[in-house]
């Protein structure tokens, strides 16, 4: 026993870490999801099978032993979803950072007079702010406008009258890139049960990527921040320049609240 652990190296050690490492992230990454019950699920379904071979009960155990075969089929089609944004999560880390699309100070600045004066007037209104991920594909779901930020053309493109209203505007840098982008909406869950369309839509965006989503609630004239499966209120301008600006490492600084 002994001679064991003194034969273990710095290798090993590093070894040991790293799974550490790994099955901490994994379970921090999938915390509040249903990828938590589904692991119950599975853990349960092991167990009776365990219980099935020792009970000697042999159709059962045929049965779930076949489906414990082709287990690693079964997890990539469940967990497709949380595989894919983990992988992307990955994909983020750099050695040495890039600047990404992050919107300037003084964008962040209109941006944050803008919402509270959409909420003013009670217009609905989903802004996504993009970071270092790229939203091409959700610009494609839009209509492409590259035009620059300002509070008119936001409140254009979310007047009632506008034909994309209903859609979210993905600001890029300085520019809005496009709009009109009818986006996915996640399957019910805990976090998101009692949100409204607009606010499920943005957590969605947010829980996918790295995007910053800015929502205006057309009801109530709230305004929300989503960002890496944190929901933010705001209750004023400056308070949302500083949330934005924690988001985007400007002028502020604190933790995010979460859901």
């Amino acid at each position: 026993m002994v001679g064991s652990l003194l034969s273990i190296g710095v290798v090993d050690v590093l070894d040991i870490l790293l799974v550490a490492f790994i099955i901490y992230w994994v379970l921090l990454f999938i915390r509040g999801t249903r990828a938590v019950e589904i692991l119950f699920g599975l853990l349960i379904l092991m167990l009776m099978y365990v219980g099935a071979k020792k009970a000697g009960m042999v159709t059962f155990q045929w049965l779930v032993g076949n489906f414990l075969e082709n287990l690693l089929v079964v997890l990539v089609v469940v967990f497709h979803s949380e595989i894919r944004r983990g992988l992307a999560k990955i994909g983020q880390w750099r050695m040495f950072g890039r600047k990404g699309n992050a919107p300037a100070p003084d964008v962040l600045d209109q941006l944050s007079q803008c919402a509270f004066l959409l909420s003013e007037d009670r217009t609905g209104a989903i802004l996504l702010l993009e970071r270092e991920m790229g939203l091409e594909e959700l610009v494609e779901l839009g209509k492409k406008l590259d035009a620059l930020f300002s509070h008119e053309l936001a409140a254009a493109i979310f007047a009632t009258s506008s034909p994309v209203h209903d859609g979210a505007a993905l600001i890029r840098g300085d520019r809005i890139a496009a709009a009109g982008i009818i986006l996915p909406i996640p399957a019910e869950s805990a976090v998101t049960r009692g949100m409204g369309t607009r606010h499920r839509a943005a957590f969605g965006v947010a829980n996918e990527t790295d995007a910053v989503a800015l929502v205006v609630s057309e009801e109530t004239g709230n305004v929300t921040v989503f960002s890496n499966r944190s929901a933010i209120p705001a209750e004023s301008a400056p308070q949302l320049r500083e949330i934005l600006g924690r988001q985007f490492g400007s002028e502020g600084g604190g933790s995010r609240e979460p859901v």
